[in-house]
C-alpha cells in the first residue's frame, strides 16, 4: 500500500471517530413541580365518562390529601380547625336524640366520631361527604371519604369509587348515590340511600368546591421540600473541618480503599468536623493545610419562615392557635382566648353553623326527633381559672376541706389570721437580727 493510500485511510478513519463523538448532549434541570388549581369542565355534554372530573388527571383530592400529610405547619393547622370546629361535641337535653347521637350507625360511631371525619374532609378538601341510610325503623349516617367521591356529571347524583387512578379497569365497582333530599332505593331490601355534599364556594366553581388555603398549595410543597432537603444534606453531606494535603504515593486499590473510608467516616451523622487527610502521588511540595470553616445554623432559614407565614395567612389562621412557636410572641391566656374568638367567628363558625343545619333538617324529617336545642360546646385552648384567685371565692375552712385538712377551731384561726396579717403588713416577729 502506498504512502498516499495509508493517509487517506487514516484520514477516513479519523473522520469516522470524530463524526461519532462530536455530539452535543443538553438536558435542562429546571422541572415544574407546581400545583396548579384545576379549572372545572364548562361544556359537560362533551364528557365521555359519566363523571365531573376534578383535576386533569381527576385526582386533585388526592393531591391535596397527600398535602396534608406533607408540611407540619399546614397539618397542625388542619387538625386544630376540626378540633375547634366540633369542641366538645354535640349536646341535646332532649333524652331520645341524646341517646341516638351516641350511636349513629351500624359502626357503632357516635355523631361526634362521624362529623369529625366530614369537617377533616371539609378543612383538606374543601369538599364532604355525608350518606344517609334509612331502613324499616333506623336511620344511619356515615362518612364518606372526599377522595373518592366525584360529581356525575347530571348533578344529581355523587359516584363513589375507592381508586379513581385506574376507575376504567374497574368500572363496575362505581356507587352511585342521590344526592340528599332524593333516595336511591334498592328493590330488594327497601334500604334508601342519599349523600349531602358539603363544599366551600368559590367562584366559577359550579361542582367542587376549593380549601381557602388554596393560594398556598406551592408553599406547603416547598415546606415539604426543606425538610427533605435538610436531611438529605445531613445524611450525605460531605464535612470535614479541615483537609491536609500530603505528599504520597498511592496504587489504585490503595486509593479507592482511602475513598470508601473517607465516604463512611464523613459523612452522615456525628461524622462532621473532622479533619480529611489526602495523599498526593509523586508530589514533594510542601503539605498543605486548608480550614473549612460552617457559620449556617442551617440551609433555607429565610425561606421556610416566609413559606410558613404563607401557609399560616392563606389559612387565615393564628400560629399561637396551633402550638406553632412565634418569636417575641408568647402571649398570655386573655390574648390567645382574644384570638379565639376572633378565629371562631371569621373561620369556625360559619362552616359549623352549615354543618348543625343540615343534620337538623336530616334529623327531624328522616328521624322525627326533636332538634331545636342541637347544638354544639366550644372548647377554647384555654381557660382563665389559672387567673382567679380561690380565696376571693371560698372561705379558709372550705379551702381546708378541698385539700383534706381537718377544720381548725375559733383559736387556731384567728392565731392563723393574725399571721398572715403580719406577712402581709411586712412585719414578723420572728425576725432576730439587729
Amino acid at each position: 500500500m502506498s504512502q498516499n493510500q495509508q493517509k487517506r485511510k487514516y484520514k477516513k478513519k479519523y473522520q469516522r471517530v470524530a463524526k461519532k463523538n462530536n455530539k452535543l448532549l443538553a438536558y435542562g434541570f429546571s422541572k415544574d413541580t407546581s400545583t396548579e388549581v384545576p379549572v372545572e369542565k364548562k361544556s359537560l355534554d362533551r364528557l365521555r365518562n359519566s363523571w365531573i372530573p376534578f383535576g386533569d388527571d381527576n385526582l386533585f383530592p388526592q393531591q391535596l390529601s397527600d398535602l396534608s400529610r406533607s408540611a407540619s405547619t399546614h397539618r397542625a393547622i388542619l387538625n386544630t380547625k376540626t378540633t375547634f370546629t366540633l369542641g366538645e361535641g354535640f349536646h341535646t337535653l332532649d333524652e331520645k336524640l341524646d341517646e341516638y347521637i351516641m350511636d349513629v350507625n351500624a359502626n357503632g360511631e357516635s355523631l361526634d366520631d362521624v362529623m369529625r371525619k366530614v369537617m377533616s374532609d371539609y378543612w383538606t378538601h374543601g369538599n364532604a361527604f355525608l350518606e344517609i341510610v334509612k331502613g324499616e325503623g333506623y336511620l344511619n349516617i356515615y362518612h364518606q371519604d372526599a377522595t373518592t367521591a366525584r360529581v356525575h356529571k347530571g348533578r344529581t347524583k355523587i359516584l363513589f369509587h375507592p381508586d379513581w387512578e385506574n376507575v376504567r379497569k374497574t368500572e363496575e365497582k362505581i356507587k352511585s348515590v342521590n344526592l340528599y333530599p332524593f333516595f336511591n332505593k334498592a328493590p330488594k331490601t327497601g334500604i334508601e340511600r342519599a349523600v349531602i355534599h358539603f363544599s366551600d364556594y368559590e367562584s366559577t366553581y359550579y361542582y367542587y368546591g376549593l380549601p381557602d388555603y388554596v393560594a398556598a398549595l406551592d408553599h406547603i410543597k416547598i415546606a415539604n421540600q426543606i425538610g427533605k432537603y435538610n436531611l438529605t444534606r445531613f445524611k450525605n453531606g460531605f464535612m470535614p473541618s479541615a483537609i491536609i494535603e500530603l505528599g504520597a504515593d498511592m496504587s489504585e486499590d490503595e486509593a479507592q480503599q482511602f475513598i470508601d473510608e473517607a465516604r463512611d467516616k464523613l459523612t452522615g451523622e456525628t461524622n462532621n468536623s473532622k479533619i480529611l487527610f489526602i495523599a498526593k502521588n509523586g508530589d514533594e511540595s510542601a503539605s498543605n493545610v486548608q480550614v473549612i470553616s460552617d457559620d449556617s445554623d442551617g440551609s433555607f432559614m429565610e425561606l421556610q419562615t416566609i413559606t410558613n407565614d404563607n401557609i399560616i395567612s392563606a389559612h387565615r389562621w393564628n400560629p399561637a392557635l396551633s402550638g406553632i412557636q412565634v418569636a417575641g410572641s408568647l402571649g398570655n391566656n386573655q390574648q390567645i382566648l382574644t384570638i379565639y374568638d376572633i378565629v371562631m367567628s371569621t373561620v369556625i363558625r360559619e362552616p359549623q353553623q352549615m354543618m348543625i343545619r343540615e343534620l337538623k333538617k336530616i334529623l327531624k324529617k328522616d328521624g322525627g326527633y326533636k332538634v331545636s336545642d342541637l347544638h354544639i360546646v366550644n372548647k377554647p385552648p384555654v381557660t382563665m381559672l389559672g387567673a382567679i384567685n380561690p380565696t376571693e371565692y371560698i372561705s379558709l375552712q372550705e379551702g381546708r376541706k378541698i385539700f383534706h385538712l381537718p377544720e381548725l377551731t375559733e383559736e387556731e384561726m384567728e392565731q392563723l389570721l393574725q399571721e398572715k396579717n403580719k406577712v402581709k403588713d411586712g412585719t414578723n416577729n420572728s425576725d432576730t437580727s439587729n
